[in-house]
């Protein structure tokens, strides 16, 4: 039961998100599907139609925008509910995302090492998404936390000074070339194209994303397993990753659009590895309705009730 799995939680008001999320599931699993928000009661009272959109776009933006899509007004259709593909999201329900220095007026001293929302790598700041521990700031407080980083990093800038740092020629000349690997690959690999886009020589942004869309939704608890995984299931999601990154080597790009797209790939890996080596650390679960450990089904506060904090090096991978 629910309660076996979260003990005290089931009993909180309001009912936290994770385990409405885990309600809808069951609902779906159950063959009761789809499920519906009922808006056009609530929307008939001109005030909370007014706060519902302010709601609605301050939370979740792209829900309003697959409405528009799809010919919903909220106000004369009732919305089917649906869920997401997992991924890291520091500005909504959890508290998932990069580790940042806190505010000096708030956060404790061991949770300050710079400037407010400078990241663990020195002169780099974070916001909204990116940053972790501070859940439900949604996106008006995601562009907020947004001009407060810009601030800190301005003042970072300025207390340098002069003590800009130092970059050898070599250094950059070498980065420049990797950076830009992706346009040489396609520029030699396009002349071996064998039909419409294929080639053997490069890897398109788009086909790498979709090869990784794939190996997060099976072996790391996505949609098409109710978000459900296991040991097993992430060891071999890891192999997989570790195959894909060998690959980016050969990402090919047509343009500077799909180079950015090449390159945002790379970033997209290293967060879905972040998050399967993340899973597959903590031996329970923690956010029922997002992701569920089959082997290890409950949330367990007295072992796991602490952050869970990794370091990525850049001469291991």
């Amino acid at each position: 039961s629910i309660e076996q799995m979260v003990g005290d939680y089931v009993n909180h008001h309001p009912v936290p998100t994770c385990l409405r999320n885990h309600a809808l599931l069951e609902e779906v699993k159950a063959g009761r599907g789809p499920i519906r928000m009922v808006t056009t009661e609530a929307f008939k009272d001109p005030h909370k139609e007014t706060v519902g959109w302010e709601n609605f776009l301050g939370m979740t933006i792209g829900q309003a925008v697959v409405w528009a899509s799809q010919n919903i007004d909220p106000k004369e259709i009732n919305p089917e509910l649906t869920t997401s593909e997992p991924y890291v999201m520091g500005s909504h329900a959890t508290c998932s995302g990069a580790w940042a220095s806190g505010p000096e007026d708030y956060a404790p001293a061991d949770y300050q090492w710079g400037y407010n929302r400078m990241m663990t790598v020195e002169g780099l700041f974070g916001a909204g998404d990116t940053i972790g521990g501070t859940a439900h700031k949604f996106s008006s407080g995601s562009f907020t936390e947004g001009r407060i980083a810009a601030k800190a990093a301005v003042r970072y800038i300025t207390d340098l000074g002069r003590d800009s740092p130092a970059v050898s020629e070599a250094e950059y000349v070498e980065l420049e070339k990797i950076i830009y690997a992706p346009l040489e690959n396609y520029r030699v690999g396009r002349n071996e194209i064998v039909a419409g886009t294929v080639s053997p020589s490069y890897l398109l942004p788009m086909h790498g994303l979709q090869r990784l869309e794939k190996i997060m939704d099976e072996y790391v608890g996505g949609i098409s397993a109710h978000y459900t995984t296991n040991q097993p299931l992430l060891t071999r999601g890891l192999e997989l990753l570790a195959m894909l990154k060998e690959d980016l080597a050969q990402l090919g790009a047509e343009d500077l659009h799909q180079l950015q797209r090449a390159w945002e790939l790379h970033h997209r890996v290293l967060a879905s590895e972040c998050v399967t080596q993340h899973t597959l650390f903590r031996q329970e679960t923690r956010w029922p309705g997002y992701y569920y450990r089959a082997d290890h089904p409950r949330l367990d506060d007295k072992d796991w009730h602490c952050f869970t904090l990794s370091r990525y090096d850049r001469h291991s991978g």
